[in-house]
Parts: structure tokens; C-alpha cells; sequence
């Protein structure tokens, strides 16, 4: 062999172990049945293969055009070469595996009782699809490997080469010969179940592993772009709140330091502080100038609103989306991102994952607190905020278990100290508070003030409790209606002798806050009746993460009016804007001010809920329902929908058809999010209201009748599942026609319905039925058709018929990917289901 032809073997050979190499990484990206204890190792060895990926990358072995060349005459390519067939050898024998390094092929022996998982239904309207789960016992096809190939791989005589030698053109072709053979049984060999059933085994393949990466990053070292530390790369995410800090921030510097010095007592095991105290005493912004001036101390900082479980939730879907963006500043090669982050197969091409069901939404949070659980993930800081219902949310459920990072919580609740570090937050100082008041007002400090002014900011931040909220409004309020101090005492003083006339029951400290909210509201509403207007109305949203976005789609406003609107709020300090300028907030305290100032009008009050319900339910479910894009919209609004239908129960049984269409939407909206004893109350809600007005035949009834039997079926009850279904299958056939869309979906759903209980061939049956109706009716390329064949080939797979599961796999995954796109969760869960065959 000349030498030319000697390259280009170096070079094919480098290559194919290199991506052998990393192919066999990603065992370790599949791995099932592993408890926390193994969390650890795990990381490192898909760190490990991160860190082969990249020096793959740089040195371009997957590249024909790249302009570094494998020259057999230069010891170090040959020894690289080497060191890559020792990595594939490490991985390349299953017997090898699992009695040098504890690894094994998951067979039925090995695994638990699995509960039987359940299709959800289709929908009147497209609903996202889950992934066939149901697992084999072991798979026949586990690949073998002849022992002579194994035998070069594990010792090349390449690497101890100096010169270039006669016989190196024969062991560059046998080792060739070898990896081809490899290669085909490599496909089959990822798409094993793997178990780790020795720690102390794994160990040492880990330790092999890195020995041969370092030996690679020595004789070669990568580009320096690519030499970036693992622990920064994974660990050290730059700071970067949704929430800013108050402007008018003063004094509290022995509160800071006090918090600082608690935190460092603890830095050597987890360190978890309570920040407790009355509402608009400043627990928040106090957690805030802390974050802002130490969070270069700490090597992430993250913020959640814990005021309920969808909120807590929320926060930990955009801390992963967080992680996600960081890791694609390095490498946007999204499927390897999802693997380091435990989301292995939940990220679409944009980083965007989908959730569709709550078990996935529990699946990202468990994903977050392992990634803060990791024993280099050390300094940290995660902040719950407004935790004012420990009954509402668990907290225990969230925080991450490990002796490490600082968690610190704002609450009103005194007893969440309990086993924890407790600090409370107390009114200000009164120097501090008119310093407060006078920064807000923007007027001169008070030794500049003449003595009359001086006597009357005390007396104001006096009569204001001294309470920081309450003296930020009034500052606010002075600035913007150009107010002189003694004419806002006077206003003051008139405001809380109305909110005594009107019954109000409170404590002082909330009577001076609501007394200070109630003279802004009043010149808001001679300023902006809609700006007054959107207030009322977001005191019946949640009050976090009020975004634009929902208020464009359900609010009947001008796009410049409801800009208008929301910067008159946030003018008067009634709002905060967050930090990507596309939401606000209102303060816990405002917010229930919003809704306690109507207690004694009950009529108004009732129109306003009514609208705010409008509003949200009016901007969802109307179309694109099953695109990424917009679940990632409806994930984020939950909050919001759980905060209107909680005061919409007074309006139950009103007889409005377009309510009952409102309430149906709400049940598809918590069917999709897996909340399905919300969706089956709305359903019922809606049911009656059509019956009652439409008749039991109308198609919005028999609408309502499908979803309900799509709620028991995904319960388990499958003998009333079918019967709602078939209720609703002979009202539409007779009242739409049997092969009318709707018809063909419910027929498809009884077809779901038969598959969960192990009948197969009525499922298939009925299947059948769906597809020839849909084909006829819809087209080959419909998504309805498309999901009736995902179905079909779930059955054949369920019944051991696998290469028909596949092909039938195929012919919907080419349809979705044509009709739907290939980030469509439908066709996402096409590529998932076909993976699960093999398993």
C-alpha cells in the first residue's frame, strides 16, 4: 500500500471507531432501573462521551472536506487511532459488559411489575399522542462479535509504530474488515435495555474510559474553543433573572449582611433559609439585593414563584429551558444536550422540549433537582418565593435532595422556619422607611428638607406602619400626581377612613397598604378607565407572569390601548415589568386588594370574574393546539386558568351555550396537561348545559360525551369508557353520518379502548374501520389517519408481530413528517414508538 492509500485507511479507519466510539456512549443515555445512587457515575460517563464528541468534532474525523488529515507518518494520529479502538472494544463484547463492568442487557428477570400504561384517546379536537410503553422481556436480537476482531481492537499493534512500517497496510485493512463487521450489528446493539447491576464495576469502566479521553486530548490537544472545563460548561450558567430588582431599594445593610453571614455558616452541607414576615414588609426584594449583590459568589442562581404547585412547576420547566440555551451557546446539537440533561428524546430541533402530560412535567422537575443533585453541582442557589401555602405546595417535593447549594424561601408563614434557618423580616427603621419614602417621591434627602416637609414625611411613613410596600406606593403616587407631601397626608388620612366604612377588617399594617392602593386606583380611573379595567381583571389571574401575549388574545383592546394600559400600571408602581419585557407581576398584596376592594359590590365583583375567565379561556384551545409552540403558551398560562375557574364555580349552571363551549375548551385543556379530574368537572359542566339547550343529538353534546369517555379511559375504567363512547359513536352516526370525521374518531377511540384491555384483534378490527373511513373521508395524509396507523402498528407491536410494527411505524412517521413537520409532538412520539420496539 503507498502511502496515499495508507492516508486515506488511516483516515476511514479513525473515523469509523470514532463514531463507534460515541454511538456506544450513548448505552449510557438509555440506561434504565438505576436508582439516585448512581446519578453520579452515570454523569461522568456521559461526560465522558461529551468529551469524545467534541474531540471528534475538532479534529473532523466525520469530515471529508475538513482540512486535517490522519497521516500515518505522524506517531500521534496513529496513536489516537489506537486509543479509539480501545475505547470501541471497551464497549463492543455484551458478555464483556456485564462481567467486567456490571452492565446488562435488561431481561424480564431484572425488571419490576410495570403498570399497564394506557393510550390517551383521540379527541374531538388533535390532541398530543402518547408513546407505546409496553416493554419485551429481553430482545432477540443482541449482537455478537468475533473474538479475533475483538482481539485487534483491544490490542492494536498500530500504537507501537514509530516508523511507518510494511505491515501497518495490513493491520490498518484487518482492523477495517473488523469495524465493518462491528457496524452492523451496532444499530441493533443501541437499541438494547441496559441495567447497571455493580457500582464498583461501573467504576472501573469509568475509570478506563477517562484514562483513554485524556490520553486523546494529550497527544491532540482540541482547539481552545473546545477546551472548555466540564464543570463550567455543565455547571456554571450566567446570571440571568425574570425579575428585577426595586430601583428605590435603601437602608436594611444589617439585614444583607445578616442574611450573608447565615449562608456562609452553612456552605459545607445544604443550607436552607426562611425569610418570613408579614406581607409588604420586603421579603422579596430583600432575597433580591441579596441575589444582586453576591450572585458572582455562586455558580447558578435560579428564582421560582412557589405560590402553587403549577407555578413551582412552571419554574422548573425554565430552569431546564435555561440549561438548555447555555449548553447550545457551546453546541446546538440538541439530542446530546437532552442526554447530559436527563431529557434524553424530549427536545425537538429548537431545543424546545414538550411536555403533554403531568407525568412529563414531573419528569423535567425530577430532571432539574438530579442536575442540582450532582455532587459537582455544588454551588448553587435556588430561591422559592411567595411560599405562602405550604398546603398548596410541598416544598420537601421540590428542593433537591443532596448535602449541597442553598435554597433560600420567602413566606408569610412563621412556621416554615421549623428545622430550618429562620429569619424574619420586620417593618423598617424609621430613618430607613422616610429615606424609603422620600427616594420614591423623588425629593431631596431629608436634611435637605425644609422642617415643615420633614414633620410631614414622618408622620406619613409613621401612619404607613413603616411598612416598605405601603411607602414605595405613596412615593410613587407623590412623584406622579405631583403632590406635595401635606396634600398626600390629607388623601391618606380620607382613604382609611373609607376603607373603615366599608367594613374593612383588617390589621392597620393592611389598611395602610390598601388606603395607599386605593388613592392611585382612584386617579388611574380618571386617567385610563381601561387601565383600571385591566387591573380588576388581573386581580383575578394569578399575579405572576401576566403576559401580553394572553391579554392580546383574550382582551378586546387596541394593541397600542392595552400597551398604554400596562404602562400606566407600571407607572404608579401597581405592576412590575418583568426582565424579558413581555409580562408583569403584581404584588401578592395588590392582588388581594384588587379583589377585596369589590367585597361590597358582589354584582361587580361577579361581571369582573366573569370577564377575567373570558379573557383566559377565550385565548386558548382555538387553533394549533398540537403545536410545540403553543403548549409551551399553554404550560406557561396555567397558572392563570387554574386562578379563573377557582371563582367561576358561583356561575355553574348557567344556562349560556357560549359558556358551556368555554367550559368543554377548559376540559381539553386540563385533559392535555393529564389533570383529568378538573377536565371530567368541566365536561360534566358543559354536558348538562348542552343538553339542556341543544339537545341530547346536537354535536357539541356528542362532543362532550366523547371527551368524557376519553377521561375514563385514560383513568382505567375501560367498561365506561366504552360505554360513553358508544353513546356517543350512535348519536354521531346518526346525526352526522358514519363517515364523518367525528364519527371515524370515536371509532378509532373504541379501537383504543379494546387495545388497553389485551384484546387485539377487536382492536385491530376497529382500527381498520377508522382507517378506511378517515383514507375515504380525510385523505392518506390526514393527521387523523396518520395517528389510526401509529395505532394500529402499537397493536402489532404489543402482539410480538415486529417488523409489520415497524413498517406500519414507518408509513406514519413519513406521513407526519410531510402534513405535520418533523417537531410535531405527534411525529416525535412516532420516533419514540418506533425506538420502543426494540426494547
Amino acid at each position: 500500500m503507498d502511502p496515499a492509500s495508507l492516508t486515506i485507511g488511516v483516515v476511514g479507519l479513525a473515523a469509523q471507531l470514532a463514531k463507534a466510539a460515541t454511538d456506544y456512549y450513548k448505552i449510557f443515555d438509555d440506561m434504565s432501573d438505576v436508582g439516585t445512587t448512581y446519578d453520579s457515575i452515570l454523569h461522568k460517563l456521559r461526560t465522558e462521551g461529551l468529551r469524545l464528541k467534541g474531540w471528534e468534532e475538532a479534529w473532523g474525523l466525520g469530515n471529508d472536506n475538513n482540512q486535517r488529515r490522519l497521516d500515518p507518518k505522524d506517531y500521534r494520529y496513529r496513536y489516537a487511532t489506537a486509543t479509539l479502538a480501545r475505547i470501541v472494544a471497551a464497549f463492543a463484547s455484551v458478555e464483556k459488559l456485564q462481567a467486567e463492568y456490571g452492565i446488562a442487557v435488561k431481561g424480564k428477570s431484572l425488571e419490576a411489575e410495570e403498570p399497564k400504561s394506557r393510550r390517551p384517546s383521540r379527541l374531538s379536537i388533535p390532541l398530543p399522542f402518547r408513546s407505546r410503553s409496553r416493554s419485551r422481556s429481553k430482545s432477540p436480537l443482541i449482537p455478537t462479535i468475533q473474538e479475533t476482531d475483538l482481539h485487534l481492537l483491544e490490542n492494536p499493534r498500530v500504537l507501537g509504530n514509530q516508523q511507518l512500517l510494511p505491515e501497518l497496510s495490513k493491520e490498518i485493512s484487518s482492523m477495517t474488515d473488523a469495524m465493518g463487521r462491528l457496524q452492523q450489528s451496532l444499530s441493533m446493539y443501541r437499541k438494547l435495555r441496559w441495567v447497571v447491576a455493580d457500582k464498583a464495576k461501573l467504576d472501573d469502566l469509568l475509570r478506563i474510559l477517562t484514562s483513554l479521553n485524556d490520553g486523546l486530548f494529550h497527544v491532540l490537544p482540541t482547539p481552545a474553543r473546545l477546551q472548555v472545563s466540564t464543570l463550567k460548561l455543565l455547571f456554571d450558567i450566567p446570571f440571568l433573572l425574570n425579575i428585577r430588582k426595586s430601583s428605590q431599594f435603601v437602608g436594611r445593610e444589617y439585614l444583607i449582611e445578616s442574611l450573608k453571614q447565615n449562608v456562609e455558616e452553612g456552605k459545607y452541607t445544604q443550607n436552607t433559609i426562611v425569610l418570613y414576615g408579614t406581607g409588604g414588609m420586603g421579603k422579596t426584594q430583600l432575597a433580591l439585593e441579596y441575589i444582586y449583590q453576591y450572585h458572582k459568589v455562586y455558580s447558578s442562581v435560579f428564582w421560582i414563584n412557589a405560590a402553587t404547585d403549577q407555578t413551582t412547576i412552571l419554574g422548573f420547566t425554565q430552569i431546564m429551558q435555561r440549561l438548555i440555551q447555555y449548553h447550545a451557546e457551546v453546541s446546538e446539537d440538541y439530542s446530546h444536550i437532552g442526554r447530559l440533561l436527563g431529557m434524553a428524546g424530549k427536545l425537538d430541533s429548537n431545543g424546545c422540549f414538550v411536555i403533554t402530560q403531568a407525568s412529563e412535567a414531573q419528569y423535567v422537575v425530577d430532571a432539574v433537582k438530579r442536575w442540582f443533585a450532582l455532587p459537582e453541582n455544588t454551588n448553587w442557589l435556588l430561591v422559592f418565593d411567595n411560599l405562602d401555602d405550604p398546603d398548596l405546595v410541598d416544598i420537601e417535593e421540590y428542593i433537591p435532595a443532596c448535602n449541597h447549594g442553598t435554597v433560600i424561601i420567602t413566606s408569610r408563614r412563621r412556621d416554615l422556619q421549623q428545622g430550618r434557618k429562620g429569619f424574619e423580616v420586620q417593618q423598617m427603621k424609621p430613618i430607613e422607611a422616610i429615606q424609603l419614602l422620600l427616594k420614591a417621591c423623588a425629593m431631596p434627602k431629608f436634611e435637605d428638607l425644609i422642617p415643615s416637609e420633614q414633620t410631614t414625611s414622618s408622620t406619613i411613613a409613621e401612619e404607613l406602619g413603616y411598612l416598605p410596600l405601603a411607602l414605595d406606593q405613596a412615593g410613587a403616587y407623590i412623584h406622579m400626581a405631583q403632590y406635595s407631601l401635606g396634600q398626600y397626608l390629607e388623601d391618606y388620612r380620607t382613604n382609611a377612613t373609607y376603607l373603615l366604612s366599608k367594613g374593612w377588617k383588617g390589621g392597620k399594617q393592611d389598611r395602610s397598604v390598601f388606603a395607599t392602593w386605593e388613592i392611585s386606583f382612584k386617579t388611574i380611573q380618571q386617567k385610563s378607565s381601561k387601565a383600571a379595567k385591566l387591573l380588576s381583571i388581573c386581580g383575578f389571574l394569578n399575579n405572576e407572569d401576566i403576559s401580553e401575549e394572553l391579554l392580546k388574545r383574550g382582551m378586546n383592546l387596541e394593541p397600542h390601548d392595552l400597551k398604554d394600559a400596562i404602562r400606566t400600571l407600571l407607572s404608579y408602581s401597581l405592576a412590575k415589568r418583568s426582565h424579558n419585557n413581555d409580562s408583569f407581576s403584581i404584588h401578592p398584596l395588590v392582588h388581594s386588594w384588587a379583589k377585596l376592594r369589590l367585597e361590597s359590590e358582589p354584582q361587580k365583583k361577579k361581571d369582573i370574574a366573569k370577564e377575567a375567565f373570558e379573557v383566559v379561556v377565550s385565548g386558548v384551545g382555538k387553533s394549533n393546539e398540537g403545536r410545540t409552540e403553543y403548549l409551551i403558551f399553554e404550560r406557561r398560562i396555567m397558572p392563570h386558568i387554574d386562578a379563573v375557574t377557582k371563582h367561576m364555580e358561583q356561575y355553574a349552571g348557567v344556562s349560556n351555550i357560549n359558556m358551556q363551549s368555554r367550559s368543554r375548551r377548559l376540559g381539553d385543556v386540563y385533559r392535555r396537561h393529564g389533570r383529568q379530574h378538573e377536565a371530567l368537572r368541566w365536561y360534566r359542566w358543559a354536558l348538562a348545559g348542552f343538553e339542556k339547550a341543544l339537545g341530547e343529538d346536537h354535536p357539541d353534546t356528542l362532543a362532550t360525551i366523547n371527551n368524557m369517555a376519553g377521561v375514563f379511559h385514560y383513568q382505567g375504567q375501560h367498561e365506561k369508557a366504552l360505554e360513553w363512547y358508544r353513546r356517543a359513536l350512535a348519536g354521531r352516526e346518526k346525526a352526522l353520518g358514519v363517515d364523518h370525521p367525528d364519527t371515524l374518531t370515536t371509532i378509532n377511540n373504541v379501537a383504543g379502548v379494546f387495545d388497553d384491555q389485551g384484546q387485539y384483534e377487536k382492536a385491530l378490527e376497529w382500527y381498520g374501520r377508522a382507517l378506511a373511513g378517515q383514507e375515504n373521508a380525510l385523505g392518506v395524509d390526514h393527521p387523523d389517519t396518520l395517528t389510526t396507523i401509529n395505532n394500529m402498528a402499537g397493536v402489532f407491536n404489543d402482539q410480538g408481530q415486529y417488523e409489520k410494527a415497524l413498517e406500519w411505524y414507518g408509513r406514519a412517521l413519513a406521513g407526519q413528517e410531510k402534513a405535520l413537520g418533523v417537531d410535531h409532538p405527534n411525529t416525535l412520539n412516532t420516533v419514540n414508538n418506533m425506538a420502543l420496539v426494540f426494547r
